[in-house]
């Protein structure tokens, strides 16, 4: 759907013991949300996740990281359809014709400042002074991505709190994208999963 992107917060789900590990499912509820035009909740994506992939996520456990192959599964039990692109003009392409982008990323690799959410803001403040290589690293990431024909690209990361100023993805540029998507160091377009609207 046109207009902003509203981001879909992990935060509200962290588990015993300061486990984060929900950014996969939380992202594919973005976009679907997106493709769909339905409110679809991180929650609803988490649960998504567990009745497609059959893996349950374990209270206080990091056991919750998601491969693009579970994703899929997710989108597919959520109502929408999604693909592997063949290469990244047709991903550029893809959401320029309405699809959202789940991208595997190396945050905050790439990131502009403006996409940079309050908690890993505070996450490299806390590990600057306790180990600055965990900063330097980075860490695995799933993002949502779409495009407004308007707003231009957004870029919806599931450490962004919902609420306030985080209430909606950043917006950034088509370069900007391109940069997060290639964090890993390969090919962007092999870290991306489209999904789009089922057809009719």
């Amino acid at each position: 759907m046109p207009g902003r992107l509203a981001v879909r917060s992990q935060l509200p789900h962290v588990e015993t013991g300061g486990i984060l590990d929900d950014c996969g499912p939380a992202s594919v509820a973005c976009a679907v949300s997106w493709v769909t035009g339905s409110e679809v909740s991180a929650a609803d994506g988490i649960a998504a996740k567990k009745r497609a992939t059959g893996a349950p996520d374990r209270q206080g456990v990091s056991d919750n990281g998601s491969t693009l192959a579970q994703l899929a599964k997710t989108a597919k039990d959520l109502g929408a359809r999604s693909r592997y692109p063949a290469d990244w003009q047709d991903a550029v392409q893809a959401a320029k014709n309405g699809a959202a982008l789940v991208i595997n990323v190396q945050a905050p690799f790439g990131y502009p400042v403006q996409a940079l959410s309050k908690w890993h803001r505070n996450w490299a403040k806390y590990w600057s002074k306790k180990d600055p290589l965990t900063v330097a690293a980075g860490y695995g990431h799933m993002v949502a991505v779409a495009c407004d024909p308007v707003i231009g690209w957004q870029l919806a990361d599931p450490t962004f709190s919902g609420t306030g100023t985080e209430r909606s993805a950043a917006v950034v540029t088509l370069q900007d994208v391109r940069n997060i998507a290639a964090g890993k160091g390969d090919a962007p377009h092999k870290r991306v999963l489209i999904v789009e609207r089922k057809a009719k």
